[in-house]
């Protein structure tokens, strides 16, 4: 019990010194994919694989949490590392928010039954309605190349290894409990009372 105290609390402190030099890139970086209120007065980041089965577990308790909660500014980062097929709905969700529709195709994406590729993410981006000449134009682009590169150089600066990879503040949550909506509010109703500067 002592034993797993201590790299508990190593983690804790890890963490704070990892968001602390990297707080601007987490929480307030240009162009980020964001949902629910974005002048929320806390920000939620979430490094996630579309192809992750406990990503896809612990998006019932995003959802829950976006709809409960009107006042959370909510960050997907883009981590696709289960998988080498991972890679392109990534490509394709960033495309998608190039045509205000991320919100939309993330959703479509991260609940479809399992494995999703190239071929799955672009008909699902079809039946949303989104123009696909442009659509597979962007995904293609190095804009959006540049972005997922980022997304990744963030995680592994970070030490980030695994997906879903939760940040509220300086607290981290790795993987997706049955409770998550509970866990990030709790830690986001912490953060309102102390307040946060950055996030």
């Amino acid at each position: 019990d002592a034993l797993e105290e201590r790299a508990a609390k190593e983690d804790a402190d890890k963490t704070k010194e990892m968001v602390k030099s990297y707080a601007k890139e987490l929480y307030r970086n240009d162009g980020d994919s964001v949902v629910g209120n974005p002048s929320g007065d806390i920000t939620v980041v979430e490094f996630f694989d579309y192809n992750c089965g406990y990503c896809k577990r612990g998006f019932g308790g995003v959802a829950k949490l976006l709809s409960t909660d009107k006042n959370v500014r909510f960050v997907f980062k883009e981590l696709p590392i289960i998988r080498e097929e991972s890679e392109a709905p990534a490509r394709i969700a960033l495309a998608a928010k190039r045509q205000g529709k991320y919100w939309e195709v993330h959703q479509a994406l991260i609940q479809h039954k399992g494995t999703v590729n190239e071929t799955e993410a672009l008909k699902h981006a079809e039946k949303l309605g989104l123009d696909m000449t442009k659509l597979k134009a962007d995904m293609n682009s190095p804009e959006v190349k540049a972005e997922l590169e980022a997304s990744k150089a963030l995680a592994k600066k970070m030490g980030i290894e695994g997906t879903p990879h939760f940040l509220v503040g300086d607290k981290a949550v790795n993987g997706a409990p049955e409770n998550l909506a509970d866990v990030l509010e709790g830690h986001i109703s912490e953060l309102r009372k102390t307040g946060c500067s950055y996030c």
